[in-house]
């Protein structure tokens, strides 16, 4: 079976030199990733070069349109900038499908495309990437495995890795790029950070009161809100919440009592959690219990990506509303 991979792959970089796709190594450098055009005019020009996240060169001869995702985090960007993939990898079990139904940040593009499952973001299944006869493949820099098949990929099409570390506005825009749709990205940044900042005013009125942001693995309370996101929003931490992702006991919670407990999760799994904290009594000391203030927010918003800061925005008007 590899044989034949190694055979159909080969034919794959064959057509892929004959269009005039190719890629070629970046030298070392310590800009900002950056993308050069055949036009000085300012519109979109191609072919293009992007020098992407992991700082290789990536030639794009025209517009793609055939986009695969080797994880579904990069889903909302594509839908956000009008351009959905025709295959997605899913996160770890794969039902890329599936994301848009579940997805709170995606069911309202439930039935507007339809998506080529990839399977598992964890086994990068080059067969499948292949049948798709993707344009661009795109990805996050440092994806598991990525580095064991990256020359493989790219004699397929051209691969782009993005920062996930990055900014959810430099992430949209590299992955508007991509496609050739910047003017747009930048209308939607700007009125994603207006709806962010209408959030936020209305949020500064509980300045007084702190929230714990967490998702849990079953056996621990995980931070998962950092310093740049209680900024974004306007937050207070309570004291003791750590500036990076951390576990922590029931004990380590209570001492910071939060005025609001959010979980950021699977909603099963995260009630089930609360569900076994309930045995404890420590548990019903906390403000945030007392009040009831313990909120349940999609697990989809753990991409921090346009779409789910979006929502976060919204809900977390929400959650002080009640």
């Amino acid at each position: 079976m590899k044989r034949w991979i190694g055979i159909i792959v080969s034919l794959a970089l064959l057509i892929g030199l004959a269009v005039g796709c190719a890629r070629t190594p970046a030298e070392n450098s310590t800009s900002s990733p950056e993308i050069t055009t055949a036009s000085s005019s300012g519109t979109a020009a191609w072919p293009r070069t992007i020098t992407d996240a992991a700082w290789n060169k990536v030639i794009l001869q025209q517009q793609p349109h055939r986009i695969a995702l080797l994880h579904s985090l990069y889903l909302e960007y594509f839908f956000a900038l009008g351009l959905p993939p025709v295959a997605s990898m899913g996160a770890s079990t794969g039902n890329a499908m599936q994301v848009l139904t579940e997805w709170e940040t995606l069911k309202a593009y439930a039935g507007t495309a339809d998506i080529i499952d990839l399977g598992s973001s964890r086994d990068l299944n080059l067969e499948a990437i292949l049948a798709v006869r993707p344009d661009v493949i795109v990805t996050f820099k440092s994806q598991g495995n990525l580095d064991k098949i990256y020359s493989q990929l790219v004699r397929i099409a051209p691969v782009v890795q993005v920062d996930f570390s990055a900014s959810w506005q430099d992430q949209t825009l590299l992955c508007a790029t991509i496609v050739g749709r910047e003017a747009f990205a930048q209308s939607f940044i700007t009125e994603t950070e207006s709806i962010i900042a209408a959030a936020r005013e209305k949020l500064s009125q509980h300045s007084g009161k702190t929230v714990a942001l967490f998702r849990t693995d079953g056996k621990s309370f995980i931070s998962r809100g950092n310093k740049e996101y209680y900024d974004t929003f306007g937050l207070s931490r309570p004291p003791g919440y750590p500036d990076d992702y951390q576990a922590m006991s029931l004990e380590a919670v209570a001492a910071m009592n939060p005025d609001y407990i959010i979980f950021q999760n699977s909603a099963a799994n995260a009630q089930a959690f609360v569900k076994a904290q309930a045995a404890f009594s420590v548990w019903h000391t906390l403000k945030a219990v007392r009040s009831g203030h313990v909120f349940y927010f999609d697990d989809s918003l753990n991409t921090f990506g346009p779409l789910a800061m979006r929502l976060t925005a919204e809900k977390l008007v929400q959650v002080f509303e009640k």
